[in-house]
């Protein structure tokens, strides 16, 4: 019998949560009958990897955990009602959604009403849920006893960052969470430090970068002619960085290099980094395209020589977690550029796949741009350096194996 493996998700499909696709896609590789709970179900228009939903039925096999709730109080009742005829065998299941500490979720009743959908799964192998904000709510129906089995709970970036402000109450919102996971994942050691921060168990931390398919996103040689292309892909907001990459492409360009600069996203900040462009005159050397599917950003990735991760951080001091992005351009054949903040110094090899550069600001990135002008062999050299760095540090089929192997452990 084919193992069932419950995935909760928040939003599915996500053109930005590729990396959870790609894992689906590994279970089902070896073995597994995945089954995907879903927050937030959305058009299959929203997916950017469309053969893999149709090779693997994935969107057949997503359901919404939340059921339509009558808006009449009476409705709502009467509904709440038949459920517990149905389930009539785990009532006391159902009436401890009622305790007061769950909050308006009680009082509303919709707790009730995921515990009963989760109630059709209390048989299988494992619960994986992605990000904290799902791993919360599986750890809440493993307390009312709608499921009894093992949870791994993965945290991806934002969900684990907390200021001295909010620290306390993230760490208790969490404190159920931690204590019913088995294991807790995250991608970078700088997310892990994170989640000691909200009392996390070191224990049970385990560091497993988000992998790259290899296969998909293949290498290819460079050809180096008189023009540099740089590419950026990112959503466009603060944390990203993006105006920086801009700035240093105008040093570059006013030293008298011939400079490509195209940056893929769609974001808050667009009609900023759009006037930004056109006050430094640089519409003849930086195209901004809006988010494009993954088969698109790859052929950019390919026509590119150098991708710079421009992120710093928000207004808050959140950094980037990992950087999925620059392990997905090194696997192509490029060497990266970045910022030394948050994860992604731990995706790029300093001097040998790239350069961290230390000070986040345009003329150190412009600096450590030019280098590959002034020896484009640079480019091949280090863009082979790291194709071997993410087939050996950030391989999907790896990565989700050592997450498979996880599940088998507990």
């Amino acid at each position: 019998m084919r193992k069932k493996i419950v995935h909760v998700i928040n939003d599915f499909p996500s053109k930005s949560e590729t990396f959870i696709v790609n894992h689906i896609v590994e279970t089902i590789k070896r073995g597994y009958d995945p089954i995907l709970l879903v927050n937030n179900l959305k058009p299959l228009n929203f997916a950017s990897q469309e053969k893999l939903f149709e090779d693997y039925n994935l969107y057949e096999r997503a359901i919404s955990f939340n059921s339509k709730l009558p808006s009449s109080k009476i409705l709502k009742v009467i509904k709440a009602f038949a459920i517990l005829i149905k389930n009539i065998g785990y009532a006391s299941v159902l009436f401890r959604t009622l305790n007061k500490k769950y909050g308006k979720k009680s009082r509303s009743l919709k707790m009730w009403f995921q515990a009963a959908s989760f109630l059709n799964y209390k048989d299988a192998n494992c619960f994986h849920a992605h990000f904290g904000i799902c791993g919360k709510l599986v750890a809440e129906m493993i307390e009312v006893g709608a499921i009894k089995t093992n949870l791994i709970t993965t945290f991806y970036g934002i969900d684990t960052f907390s200021t001295e402000e909010n620290r306390e109450s993230l760490a208790k919102a969490y404190s159920n969470l931690f204590h019913f996971s088995n294991r807790i994942i995250t991608s970078s050691n700088y997310l892990a430090n994170n989640l000691r921060l909200l009392n996390a168990p070191s224990e049970k931390l385990v560091v497993n970068p988000v992998g790259v398919d290899v296969n998909k996103f293949k290498f290819q040689h460079r050809k180096i002619h008189d023009e540099l292309n740089l590419v950026t892909v990112g959503r466009l907001i603060k944390l990203k960085g993006q105006h920086l990459g801009i700035r240093a492409v105008k040093i570059l360009v006013d030293r008298g290099y011939k400079i490509n600069y195209t940056i893929v996203g769609t974001g808050d900040t667009y009609n900023n980094l759009k006037n930004l462009i056109k006050h430094l005159e640089l519409e003849d050397f930086i195209t901004l395209k809006q988010s494009k599917s993954q088969n698109e950003v790859i052929d950019i990735l390919n026509r590119s020589h150098l991708f710079l991760m421009t992120s710093t951080t928000d207004y808050f001091g959140r950094a980037e977690g990992q950087g999925l992005v620059t392990a997905e351009a090194q696997a192509t054949g490029i060497p990266a550029v970045g910022f030394n903040f948050g994860g992604v110094p731990e995706t790029i090899l300093h001097g040998k796949t790239g350069f961290i550069v230390s000070k986040a600001n345009e003329v150190n990135l412009a600096n450590s741009i030019e280098k590959f002008i002034k020896a484009p062999a640079l480019i091949c050299q280090m863009g082979e350096k790291a194709r071997e760095l993410v087939e050996r540090n950030f391989n999907s089929e790896i990565q989700s194996k050592r997450i498979i192997d996880l599940y088998n452990a507990n």
